[in-house]
């Protein structure tokens, strides 16, 4: 090892043991808000992969949908059921119901698809409240730890033995609290970020999916509801 390697490593080692040293000063809050910090980026990671919107709204199936007129000028709509019938993706579901005939008229399907698209966004976002949860909890169990804190440094100002204060116990409590504080804090500024960027992307998603369920009931309905009437 090189001169500057043993320093490095030594430098490391003591920045985790203070770590250890925090997380293990906090007792049992910090514990729950290191339990919130873990759930709150599961929800967060579980959110991400759910809201990816190229298995939402894959490029194929909006390019299809969005070929109803060509599909309409040969007579046959067939070959677009085949497309994206088995399709496991949120629009190719909801644009299944466009293109089936399903529905006596126009107005109807708009309906339907209006009601079957929220159950799809709600299901989407169904993790939000939790992370709302974790907003708050963090920030109160570091509010927590420290007034645990402080009442452990007052505790210290009749623990001396000459009499007077412990400083010493006063200063360890005193850093208990911030620490937790700290932590609280840690936790709930990513969350809040996280929680506003899914809020952003979700109402994205329900703005792209309205658009390609309404063009596309608009060109169904204009190119084959004479043909179904019959």
């Amino acid at each position: 090892m090189t001169d500057l390697t043993l320093p490095m490593l030594a430098e490391e080692a003591g920045g985790l043991s203070i770590i250890v040293e925090s997380l293990r000063s906090g007792g049992f809050v910090m514990l729950l808000i290191i339990l919130c910090s873990v759930a709150a980026t599961s929800v967060a990671i579980i959110s991400w992969l759910r809201m990816r919107e190229h298995l939402l709204m894959p490029v194929e199936v909006e390019r299809e949908l969005r070929s109803i007129a060509k599909y309409a000028a040969n007579g046959d709509i067939t070959p677009l059921h085949q497309a994206i019938k088995d399709h496991p993706s949120v629009l190719a579901r909801l644009g299944m119901m466009v293109v089936s005939g399903q529905f006596s008229s126009k107005q109807e399907c708009q309906e339907v698809l209006a009601q079957k698209a929220k159950e799809e966004l709600y299901k989407l976002d169904k993790d939000m409240p939790f992370l709302e949860v974790m907003i708050s909890a963090a920030p109160l169990l570091g509010l927590l730890g420290t007034t645990i804190g402080l009442v452990g440094m007052f505790s210290a100002f009749d623990g001396g033995s000459s009499g007077g204060p412990d400083t010493a116990m006063m200063a360890k409590e005193i850093g208990v609290a911030l620490r937790c504080t700290i932590a609280g804090l840690l936790v709930a500024v990513p969350t809040v970020i996280a929680h506003t960027w899914f809020v952003r992307k979700l109402d994205g998603i329900a703005m792209r999916l309205e658009t390609i369920l309404q063009d596309s009931i608009n060109n169904f309905y204009q190119h084959f509801e004479v043909q179904r009437s019959r």
